[in-house]
């Protein structure tokens, strides 16, 4: 061992060290090695320096045998290189092959290359770490910056929230909502945006329940989607994608989030509390043990490897043109989204915790109640969907611009005598305009009300949109021909020479000698038995009278 290096900061180590030795000695005068006293002291000193347990037994086995403080300052001055420059070569290719690149790879999946290449060499695998340090080692912060279009600048340290440690899954969750870093196109290649990834998670297990990808920003609407897609089972779901996975599903008791307007808005709901689904908007730092920001980033390192990655922002996509290699659908994101979440995430042990969530569930899954597992999920629907009131007409509820009745069912016959007296109360769904949910006020339950024009397929408000839109399209007039009609009026209305207006007579005059010509020239009924009739009267039109055989007697006339 080497002679300690001279600190150019001043003496302010070797301070550090006598601080920190002192409190050791204490350790070692008042305690034996291995007793309870021993390890709470350490504890008690590793609280209130800020470090780990482990750290302070180190510092004990170095400090302990000889007493020296120089044995506590860290000495670099005889050792050689730690990696052999083999290992080197590969962290660097591995760097640049995997994370230095347009659709960069996080620094955790570019380390499992990494030590997949080391192992397959020979080689013992390295920490993240040193990854970290050998990144900035072999390139600049300009070069980071220049290769993967972000800027480098470190964010600010925020002071987390507290914990919750529940006693059973589904007593705590919590849900987040978050843009993910892809976009998407449609099925003809045109471009959308980003698509917006809810996500709902167990807080004692980590494990994920269910999310749901939105083409909008989060609303009560996708946020009932989400949990409904928690409560079901997910077998026939990952039969459809294809893939396998842990199926988890139930009811949370207490759903905590942040302050967004979407949540804040479902505190104190009815329709939940009927459920027995609290919804806890928390206040200030919303990051509870940072369980659901961990799992959204570990969605978005897994999308950021495809085409069309926009990064966390537009400023930190750089150069990189997002909109013209975007080339993924919907349904494809939402297949990658459900392997990462279901397979990645769930299924994959987690370096910080050392625990995996798929088998934290399966050791904590008879703690669960009963009656979390047994829901009904449209029930659950039921209760995220937007309500409003409107009055019932003769031709039933009026909804999306269609009409809702059945004459068919009782239960709604009695409110068809009372129409227009009392608003209803509905529930409407724009995923499926087929139906629509009725509050009976007798009942005092929730009515389904099909579509009065008998269509019952299944069908979304954009769907019924794009339709009403194409009729539109098909049926519109081109501006061009609706400018011609417009000019033929004017010119209709144009008098061909002009003159002035006759103020002789009275306009009654002027209204009854216009009505007789036009009813004149007006076609009449039956026009040939009429010009027959006229013939047989008249003559032929040119003063001789038709023709008789009738002789007629005629009387002599005599003077009396």
């Amino acid at each position: 061992m080497g002679e300690p290096v001279e600190d150019p900061l001043g003496n302010a180590r070797w301070v550090e060290a006598e601080r920190l030795a002192t409190h050791l000695d204490r350790i070692l005068d008042r305690s034996a090695p291995h007793s309870a006293e021993r390890a709470a002291a350490v504890a008690d000193l590793a609280a209130r320096l800020k470090r780990t347990p482990q750290t302070i037994r180190g510092y004990l086995r170095k400090y302990g045998p000889r007493r020296l403080v120089r044995d506590l300052l860290r000495d670099d001055s005889g050792r050689g290189p730690r990696l052999a420059a083999e290992a080197e070569a590969i962290i660097k290719t591995g760097l640049d092959e995997t994370y230095l690149q347009r659709e960069p790879r996080s620094l955790n999946e570019a380390l499992t290359i990494i030590n997949g290449r080391l192992e397959s060499a020979g080689l013992k695998p390295v920490s993240f770490n040193t990854v970290k340090d050998r990144l900035w080692t072999h390139w600049t912060a300009a070069e980071v910056a220049r290769r993967r279009g972000g800027p480098t600048a470190a964010r600010k340290h925020r002071r987390r929230g507290g914990s919750l440690v529940p006693d059973y899954p589904l007593q705590v969750c919590q849900i987040d909502e978050t843009e993910i870093d892809l976009l998407a196109v449609d099925e003809a290649g045109n471009l959308l945006k980003r698509l917006w990834v809810i996500v709902l998670v167990d807080v004692l297990t980590h494990m994920i329940l269910g999310f749901w990808l939105w083409p909008r920003s989060a609303n009560r609407e996708a946020i009932g989607l989400c949990i409904q897609h928690a409560v079901r089972p997910k077998a026939a779901y990952f039969q459809k994608l294809g893939i396998e996975a842990t199926d988890v599903f139930g009811r949370p008791e207490r759903i905590v989030s942040d302050r967004a307007a979407w949540y804040k808005a479902l505190e104190d709901n009815r329709s939940l509390e009927d459920l027995r689904i609290k919804v806890d908007p928390r206040r200030g730092e919303p990051h509870i043990r940072n369980v659901v920001e961990r799992l959204q980033g570990s969605i978005n390192q897994q999308l950021r490897t495809a085409r069309g990655q926009t990064g966390s922002s537009i400023a930190d996509r750089g150069d990189y043109p997002a909109e013209e290699r975007a080339c993924l659908t919907y349904g494809q994101i939402e297949k990658a989204v459900a392997i990462t979440a279901f397979r990645i995430c769930n299924g994959e042990m987690d370096k910080k915790t050392r625990k995996r969530p798929d088998l934290e569930w399966a050791k904590h899954a008879a703690l669960i109640p009963e009656h979390l597992l047994n829901v009904d999920w449209e029930e659950v629907q039921l209760a995220f969907l937007p309500e409003k009131t409107c009055s019932l007409s003769g031709k039933g509820i009026p909804a999306f611009g269609l009409d809702y009745w059945s004459d068919e069912d009782p239960r709604l016959a009695d409110l068809y005598a009372n129409r227009g007296r009392k608003k209803l109360r509905i529930k409407i769904n724009r995923n499926d305009v087929s139906h629509i949910y009725l509050w009976h006020p007798t009942l005092e339950q929730w009515v389904t009300v099909p579509r009065a024009d008998g269509d019952l397929a299944p069908k979304t408000a954009w769907e019924l949109e794009a339709e009403r839109a194409r009729e539109r399209a098909e049926a519109e007039t081109t501006w061009a021909e609706k400018g011609t009609s417009r000019e033929m009026v004017a010119a209709a209305l144009t008098p061909t020479s002009p003159s002035e207006r006759k103020t002789r007579g009275t306009r009654k005059a002027a209204s009854d000698a216009l009505a007789a010509r036009v009813a004149g020239d007006a076609p009449k009924p039956q026009a040939a038995d009429m010009d027959l009739n006229r013939l047989k009267t008249m003559g032929d039109g040119l003063g001789r009278l038709p023709r008789t055989t009738e002789r007629f007697t005629v009387e002599a006339w005599e003077d009396p």
